[in-house]
């Protein structure tokens, strides 16, 4: 028992020191993390380096390369591949490192391209998404049928139809002209823009929390937020990285938020339609 409890407190002890190592020399550490999870089981996380990932709900799959003039530019193209791995289609200077595609359910591909500044992972730390490039792709001739950016952490997390869904933190109080003028604290929220007014956030979901809800981490190294997507819906799970016993850890789930969102796009189709 005495040899059990010695390895725990060593176990507990070198993940404390790694921490610290991390914090020292890493400007990530302490941040939340981000997973996307598809109905399929694949995720995406900052631990992906993959050259290519899968196009969910197709057997095609993206690939990055680095443009001709990467040397100057640092852009990258995106290929789509089919399922023996030939390219099928090339979009100059769209892509990235860290990509994601997905099949609507007219046939239509959306992609995402992200761009983030995180040092040391390959994306998916809160607070360091430069921006994202989202494509919309006929895959039965190549067509560019949409494309425009979203702002800085503006974490694109799926599309339903035309509209697509993204999550941002919130912002904690602040204060401007030596403090004369206050700014109030904003929760975290979920919305969409849509192809026909880009420009538009409709707000889907307000979260209970400014940076993150009331959970007990004291236990946990890291913060992870999980973003599982289902046909109609989205589940936004809190997790936290502890022992799990047997010198294991994992991440346990702290609090989730169950999301619909084909609901609300109806509803907000219907009602702008009565407006009209």
């Amino acid at each position: 028992m005495k040899g059990k409890i010695v390895r725990r407190i060593f176990s507990l002890s070198c993940a404390t020191i790694f921490v610290l190592l991390l914090t020292g020399c890493n400007p990530t550490a302490g941040a939340t993390e981000y997973e996307v999870i598809y109905p399929s089981g694949y995720s995406r996380d900052s631990y992906a380096y993959d050259e290519k990932s899968p196009i969910e709900g197709s057997s095609c799959c993206l690939q990055w390369e680095k443009a001709d003039d990467y040397e100057k530019t640092y852009n990258y193209d995106i290929h789509i591949l089919n399922e023996n791995g030939s390219v099928l289609y090339s979009y100059p200077d769209a892509g990235s490192k860290a990509m994601r595609g997905s099949v609507r359910e007219d046939g239509k591909t959306w992609v995402c391209s992200e761009h983030w500044t995180a040092p040391h992972h390959n994306g998916y730390v809160e607070g360091w998404l430069k921006e994202s490039d989202l494509l919309l792709i006929d895959l039965s001739d190549g067509e560019l049928l949409f494309q425009a950016k979203a702002g800085e952490n503006e974490f694109y997390i799926t599309s339903f139809g035309t509209r697509c869904y993204f999550y941002l933190p919130g912002k904690q109080e602040s204060e401007k002209l030596f403090g004369l003028i206050k700014i109030p604290a904003e929760n975290a929220t979920i919305y969409c823009r849509d192809t026909s007014d880009w420009a538009q956030k409709h707000t889907v979901y307000t979260f209970d929390y400014v940076a993150e809800p009331d959970i007990d981490t004291s236990d946990g190294v890291k913060t992870r937020v999980k973003f599982y997507i289902s046909e109609n819906r989205l589940k936004v799970a809190w997790t936290s990285f502890e022992p799990v016993g047997n010198e294991h850890w994992e991440y346990l789930e702290k609090k989730a938020y169950e999301i619909p969102i084909a609901e609300n796009a109806d509803e907000r189709a219907k009602s702008a339609g009565e407006a009209s």
